[in-house]
């Protein structure tokens, strides 16, 4: 099992702590003691050009890894092991390297391919790196080379175990089952796979709701898995957002007041909370396919100052069952900003008569 494999290895054991640190680290390592490998890995990769030197920079300007040769142009490595890549930090840095005096090439390694165009940007996959590293290291079994050969095994079944964590069928559950990371004994590493599961179904989310004011967003929040999706809106006369949230098998319908008058952690102010919300329970709908029996013993759930949200357990929802129960809310909240523009264009008009 991959897992097991990781958990045997001894790099897989040092790279808990610190994770993607610690590949920047290692690839470092090796481009300074394996340099005739390292070359034949990272070499055919840069463009032809004239540098200062042979030598490694780490975190320049915040790009992970920058590698120079005399007689090649800089290579720029932006690695992403568990987090997925973002254009706009991609093209942030792409900017900035093509104002250094020797315009590097730009590679992006990565466990999981950009959904989106990268530009200059060229996509490595960790299965793709793992297999450079291999067919490059020599035949002895120096203490460097063997390292390296580790490592190369760890990167190969890193791909792997992470790549699992992808959305491959709307048949899916939509967290990661307990036989997945049950041969992990890190909570930090089953945390950071949690985390990278709650990024991959925003993505799908968000591929199917476009135009969203802010995208769904994936994470965790107390050691447990969440994504969520909230939206501005005015309407019934009050400035809130309104969302949903999955946080493990908790599916919650929330209400952000923008109110002061009723933001704070006094109990009045929460009692004040609960009166707009009883006074709108349309805000609290729970769709189909969604159980409608709600959990917990109160009315109304709260995270002070101004969040206020109900809950139905959902410990068997499906990715096709989000993605039904995320497109409805949305729809909701669309009807409700269009109902709340409707309302308030009268009283423009009004303002705007003679």
């Amino acid at each position: 099992m991959t897992a097991a494999r990781i958990e045997a290895n001894p790099l897989g054991r040092l790279m808990y702590g610190q994770r993607e640190l610690f590949h920047s680290n290692l690839i470092g390592w090796f481009f300074d003691q394996l340099p005739e490998a390292a070359d034949a890995t990272f070499r055919p990769l840069a463009a032809p050009g004239s540098d200062t030197g042979r030598w490694v920079e780490r975190e320049r300007g915040h790009m992970d890894l920058v590698f120079h040769w005399t007689d090649r142009a800089p290579l720029v490595i932006e690695n992403k092991v568990f987090s997925l890549p973002h254009r706009d930090q991609l093209d942030e840095y792409a900017s900035i390297a093509a104002k250094w005096p020797h315009r590097p090439a730009l590679v992006l390694l990565s466990v999981s391919a950009p959904d989106f165009d990268p530009g200059e940007w060229r996509y490595l996959s960790y299965a793709e790196f793992a297999e450079r590293i291999l067919e490059a290291l020599p035949a002895d079994s120096s203490y460097e080379v063997e390292t390296m050969r580790r490592y190369g095994a760890l990167v190969s079944d890193l791909h792997q175990l992470v790549s699992a964590v992808d959305v491959q069928s709307d048949d899916e559950r939509v967290w990661l089952p307990d036989s997945l990371l049950s041969a992990i004994s890190s909570s930090q590493m089953r945390a950071a796979l949690h985390k990278a599961r709650a990024q991959r179904v925003a993505r799908v989310l968000n591929a199917i709701l476009p135009g969203l004011e802010q995208p769904a967003a994936g994470g965790m929040s107390n050691a447990t898995p969440l994504v969520e999706s909230f939206e501005y809106v005015y309407t019934r006369g009050m400035h809130l957002h309104l969302g949903w949230q999955l946080q493990g098998d908790q599916f919650r319908r929330a209400a952000v007041y923008h109110d002061q008058s009723i933001s704070g952690r006094s109990q009045e102010s929460r009692r004040l909370r609960e009166d707009v919300s009883r006074e709108h329970p349309e805000f609290y709908s729970f769709p189909a396919p969604l159980p409608q029996t709600l959990g917990g013993r109160k009315e109304f759930n709260h995270f002070a100052p101004s969040f206020v949200y109900k809950y139905v357990k959902t410990p068997s929802l499906t990715i096709a069952e989000l993605r039904v129960a995320a497109a409805s809310v949305h729809a909701e909240i669309e009807q409700f900003r269009a109902e709340g523009a409707a309302a308030d264009r009268p009283a423009e008009a009004t303002r705007k008569a003679p």
